[in-house]
């Protein structure tokens, strides 16, 4: 669905008379930093606190700019969480981009702690790329959140080719996203076909998408200077233009949700595609005992992959404790690997919330490709023969009596 703008003319007589331009950089409310897998950090800055919070996915390069339409937004009772694309090693302090992984984590990271408030997705330009392909892992990885309001963009770069083609083509995430857009195109140089070819790929996966073109308008024009009084203006009213958007985001995922026909309860615990044997794992615990997974054959292995940031993570481990009381030593055991940390900070923390099962160590990250791991915690269940039969990825409260059920049907094993 393709639009143009017309109320804005109304709006754009009233304020300008109002309008002064803004050159000193804006301060955040807060700075925080955000530790993620693989041994990285970056740091997310809140503008305002409103129900309705917008992850936006930026870059050092724009940051004056962002700063300070961040503060616009919070002043129409939104809140902002701005972080830049880019991340810092821990170990090397060598600014790095964040991957889709990580910034995925980042998403998990930033949803509100009351249920009934949401959270959106907003990018621009190149940016665009990273927040499509780490909303799709996000998804891929966690499935779908009543929370999650949507994806908003401005004017993105999501071509594959830089080149005129006569029908681009799109990065593969944009058709495998399922997730309520809102595209905000510049006027000036609109590719319309493009523009049209950019919608029917997110809606190849069932994305309800709308396309409004801003008038008199360039590509970048929410992050540089303006290039005309035009400009100014469509800068000035954004926040009202991203609110709406907003609402139509939020009407579009409560009519998928009206319209959703009632289906038959999946269980909790997904089978694995392939129900191969697992790949290895050879790590050390935090007793300083070489664990190797093949030496459990002959037992079902509830494997844990975790670290000490990750809220749901911590969330689980009571729930882990007990469901390993559930079951005799002799025929279930609970395995976790910590991911990207050292051992002393994780014993650290497991003073405070004690783990009654083995945890490895995997400092340097190595199980995270041989694993496909995508998010954390992300969990595995292992046959006696060693081979994968279920995973799960998100926390779970394992020790609810439906999971104990399952096992026990599913893996032949008996609680006590």
């Amino acid at each position: 669905m393709i639009q143009i703008n017309y109320w804005l003319a109304i709006a754009v007589l009233m304020v300008s008379p109002l309008l002064t331009p803004v050159f000193a950089t804006e301060q955040a409310d807060e700075s925080v930093k955000i530790a993620l897998s693989g041994q990285v950090e970056t740091s997310i800055h809140r503008f305002g606190e409103a129900p309705r919070r917008i992850l936006w996915i930026s870059s050092t390069e724009t940051q004056v700019a962002d700063f300070n339409l961040a503060k616009q937004l919070a002043a129409a009772d939104l809140e902002i969480w701005l972080t830049p694309l880019q991340g810092n090693s821990k170990t090397s302090h060598v600014s790095k981009e964040l991957s889709a992984t990580q910034l995925a984590e980042l998403i998990q990271e930033s949803f509100p702690s009351k249920t009934e408030n949401k959270l959106y997705i907003f990018s621009t330009g190149k940016q665009a790329k990273a927040a499509v392909e780490s909303l799709q892992t996000w998804q891929e990885a966690r499935g779908s959140s009543s929370q999650l309001g949507g994806l908003i963009l401005a004017y993105p770069e999501l071509t594959l080719s830089k080149a005129k083609q006569k029908e681009p083509q799109f990065i593969e995430a944009a058709s495998q996203l399922k997730s309520p857009i809102y595209i905000f195109q510049p006027s000036e140089k609109l590719n319309l076909a493009a523009t049209e070819g950019l919608v029917a790929a997110f809606e190849k996966a069932g994305s309800v998408v709308y396309s409004e073109v801003v008038k008199d308008t360039a590509a970048g024009y929410l992050q540089r200077k303006a290039s005309s009084e035009e400009e100014t203006l469509q800068l000035s009213v954004f926040p009202a233009q991203l609110t709406q958007a907003l609402d139509k985001l939020d009407e579009a995922a409560s009519q998928a949700a009206t319209t959703k026909t009632e289906e038959a309860p999946s269980p909790t615990l997904l089978e694995h595609p392939t129900k191969e044997l697992a790949p290895e794992l050879r790590l050390t615990d935090l007793n300083g005992k070489a664990q190797d997974l093949k030496d459990y054959r002959g037992k079902v292995v509830l494997l844990n992959f975790w670290a000490t940031w990750c809220p749901p993570c911590i969330k689980e481990i009571p729930s882990l404790n007990n469901l390993q009381k559930k079951f005799s030593h002799d025929d279930f055991v609970v395995l976790s690997v910590d991911v990207g940390e050292e051992p002393k900070d994780i014993q650290t923390f497991l003073k405070h919330i004690p783990a009654d099962y083995p945890v490895l160590v995997d400092s340097t990250s190595s199980s995270t490709e041989a694993w496909h791991l995508k998010a954390f915690p992300s969990t595995y269940v292992i046959d006696r023969k060693g081979q994968l039969r279920y995973m799960y990825f998100g926390g779970l409260e394992w020790d609810e009596p439906e999971i104990i059920k399952f096992l026990e049907k599913n893996l032949e094993i008996v609680a006590k």
